[in-house]
């Protein structure tokens, strides 16, 4: 009877054991048992562009090159928590996952944060590296043949994707066939990735991964395993089949098109070596097609929340405090009105506030899908442009005040209640304004007197504006609005503003 017993305890251990076997696993163990075992070859320094070109490029055989002195160049540790600086990986989605269900539906900022929890997922992260990323990845060293950096039409394009792989756990990259006319180049950032190849043309019947799972024999399959350490990229030619188990790891997927191998080895493919640069200078087939701008409001207010630590959070009223004390918006509201902050503290916090739970926090990015993106979107224009019309509304009103003032000091001077007016307006101005007369010591009422002089011209000249400036909140044509009463300052005295606000220029990670 123990014996049975025994028996039957042992068949439901193997039995949970297959069942939890990965479909990687199982691949990889039924090659190995009856396939022919190919090596990788590897450089452990990578060769010059021109050699690498004719003697790797062209050759149907994978391999690896170290390159990780390059890799690690501008970036010493690619970890998750530096990606996560870039506030729109929340806008970024797996091709793999399916945008209908919303458990599957993770954003990239949820693949690298889920990368700290080695949380094995059903889908890996794969998409289009962010152009926000690519001014901090060299373009390698093998790949500077100047006729591949700059081809001379579109149709000669070399470079044709790269794309951005995450793995948590032990996530999974889904056995697929390479197309016939591009090969791949696989290179990890962080983490170990584990693959395995099989070349098709050795294959008697066309790829499937059924038949990997089904088919008894594999006599005459041709495969190879490795792993991949940090910094180390691994080619992968037209046509042959290949599936990884991701282990916590970060990638690049090079695209590239197929490179013919010449007819003789007395005529080399030329190459002239190009210098040093990063890949957002390279001209790829497929380009990043995300609009920052469409969604800037809360991508600005993603550094209220101190990425990447993401340690601080906000209730509507604190959400308000914090942002009166932003001078990107400080600067420009000159009186802080109950339409305003109804505005900010109920309208604006809410939007933020997008699982509802009463608090502004990192979890609310988490919960950003391609569901609900186009709602996001439109709630934040709009009260954008509210907030907008409230602010250019006030300089407005300012400006018509001043022309007022203005018309009555050249037909009575100051004298009477003039006194008294002029201190209501500089009551009215901003206190960045204010701050700014106090430092120049700057006497109101000698300015009024030349008022009563004959008016100068215009100035034709054209302001300086800097990097740093709000300009997310106005327009071209509302900023002019705007800033008509600070043009009478030095334009030589710049407001250091913090945090920045110009979210047109890409977020750099190589800090």
């Amino acid at each position: 009877m123990s014996y049975i017993l025994l028996l039957l305890l042992l068949g439901l251990v193997t039995l949970s054991s297959s069942e939890t076997s990965s479909t990687f696993d199982r691949i990889r163990e039924r090659l190995e048992s009856s396939g022919k075992r190919i090596t990788v070859v590897g450089h452990a320094e990578a060769p010059e562009a021109a050699s690498y070109l004719n003697h790797d490029l062209t050759q149907n055989v994978p391999h690896k090159v170290n390159v990780s002195n390059q890799i690690t160049k501008s970036i010493r540790e690619w970890t998750p928590r530096l990606l996560a600086l870039d506030p729109t990986c929340p806008y970024y989605f797996s091709e793999k996952t399916n945008a209908s269900k919303p458990e599957e539906d993770l954003n990239l900022l949820s693949y690298l944060l889920g990368i700290e929890s080695n949380k094995t997922l059903e889908h890996l992260f794969i998409s289009i590296l962010p152009d926000s990323y690519r001014n901090a990845v060299p373009l390698l060293s093998i790949l500077r043949c100047h006729h591949l950096v700059y081809p001379a039409s579109t149709s000669d394009t070399f470079f044709h994707n790269v794309k951005l792989i995450v793995g948590p756990g032990n996530t999974e990259l889904p056995f697929e066939q390479q197309s016939a006319t591009h090969s791949q180049l696989f290179c990890s950032l962080s983490g170990w990735p584990q693959f395995v190849l099989v070349d098709s043309a050795k294959q008697s019947t066309p790829f499937n991964r059924e038949t990997f799972l089904s088919q008894e024999k594999f006599d005459n399959v041709e495969f190879a395993s490795t792993n991949l350490a940090p910094g180390t990229c691994l080619y992968i030619p037209p046509e042959w089949i290949v599936g990884g188990q991701l282990n916590n790891s970060i990638s690049l997927s090079y695209i590239l098109k197929k490179i013919e191998k010449p007819t003789s080895d007395d005529e080399p493919i030329a190459c002239t070596t190009t210098g040093e640069t990063t890949i957002d200078n390279v001209d790829f087939d497929i380009d990043d097609k995300f609009n920052v701008t469409e969604i800037g409001l809360v991508v600005y207010f993603y550094q209220y929340l101190n990425p990447p630590m993401f340690d601080k959070q906000f209730d509507s009223k604190a959400f308000f405090q914090q942002l009166q004390s932003d001078r990107n918006i400080s600067q420009l509201v000159m009186k802080w009105t109950p339409e305003l902050t109804d505005l900010i503290e109920k309208t604006l916090f809410n939007r933020l506030d997008i699982n509802q739970d009463g608090e502004f926090s990192i979890d609310d990015y988490f919960e950003v899908k391609r569901s609900n993106l186009l709602e996001i979107q439109n709630g934040v224009f709009e009260i954008l442009e509210k907030l907008r019309m409230i602010i250019v509304g006030q300089y407005q009103e300012l400006n018509a005040t001043i022309t007022k003032f203005t018309e009555q000091v050249r037909a009575a001077g100051v004298e009477g209640t003039t006194g008294e007016t002029l201190d209501a307006l500089i009551d009215e101005l901003p206190d960045a304004i204010k701050a700014k007369l106090a430092e120049k010591n700057a006497n109101v009422k000698e300015a009024i007197d030349k008022v009563k002089q004959k008016k100068p011209k215009p100035s034709t000249t054209k302001q300086r504006v800097r990097e740093d400036d709000p300009s997310v909140f106005f327009d071209e044509k509302q900023g002019d609005e705007a800033s008509s009463i600070v043009n009478q300052e030095d334009e030589e005295e710049e407001i250091t503003a913090e945090p920045v606000a110009n979210i047109t220029e890409p977020h750099r990670t190589d800090l």
